[in-house]
């Protein structure tokens, strides 16, 4: 079999992911918490909390967390359309600048949504592959997506997009039934990401064969940390 570098790359990025903890060092348009060093922070604070990887999205960003580490980079460019649905690296040009900033992995929007957009997300997993030599999380809601996804040949595959397409809108909890059937169906990583709140969560998903968990808000967003605490003194 010939050498295949990006594969090569995908697995020894993987191995040192698997059963670790990844942190989304992020923030919405909006938030008291963009701004960027106020980010780069977080980001260094997570890590000396032992964080082994980070999820990050923006050229700018990516650049800044890979001067500030070594550790693995998940990174990722968003866009909105007019009706404010977020997509996660719709386009070839969006995933070179991501992959020029420093991301040792490059998040893609694998839904069925995206399908019938100027550029199938199908064609971008073997472009980002080939082209630019990274591996692709293929970020997911449903187990059809994580199928079409593996059938693609995305090197792992994350649930991130459960809740966010017009299918899961308004689902705000993990989707536990989900991660057990993509990794009793699917032969590729899955990492378990979005809603998780606590520490017994992020065992769980573990123990239900998740590769890697990616932790964002309940570490990153006091905001929406404080709400939680504020809702429990409404008795």
């Amino acid at each position: 079999m010939a050498f295949d570098p990006t594969k090569q790359t995908a697995a020894s990025l993987l191995g040192r992911l698997k059963g670790k903890l990844i942190v989304s060092c992020q923030a919405d348009r909006g938030d008291p918490m963009d701004h960027a060093e106020t980010i780069i922070r977080l980001a260094a604070a997570v890590l000396r909390g032992g964080a082994e990887g980070l999820r990050a999205e923006g050229a700018e960003r990516i650049r800044a967390f890979r001067a500030l580490s070594p550790a693995p980079i998940l990174g990722m460019a968003k866009t909105w359309d007019a009706q404010g649905e977020v997509y996660i690296t719709p386009t070839f040009a969006l995933a070179r600048d991501v992959n020029d900033a420093g991301a040792d992995m490059i998040a893609l929007d694998c839904t069925r949504r995206r399908l019938s957009e100027a550029e199938p997300w199908p064609e971008m997993v073997k472009r980002i592959q080939i082209e630019l030599q990274r591996p692709v999380l293929g970020d997911i809601a449903s187990l059809e997506d994580g199928i079409m996804a593996e059938e693609a040949g995305v090197d792992a595959i994350a649930t991130t997009l459960y809740g966010y397409t017009a299918e899961t809108a308004g689902k705000r909890s993990f989707n536990w039934d989900l991660l057990e059937a993509l990794v009793a169906r699917l032969r590729i990583p899955v990492f378990a990401e979005g809603h998780i709140e606590q520490p017994e969560e992020v065992q769980r998903a573990l123990k239900l064969g998740a590769h890697a968990v990616v932790v964002g808000s309940a570490i990153t967003r006091p905001e929406k940390i404080t709400a939680r605490f504020v809702a429990a003194t409404r008795l």
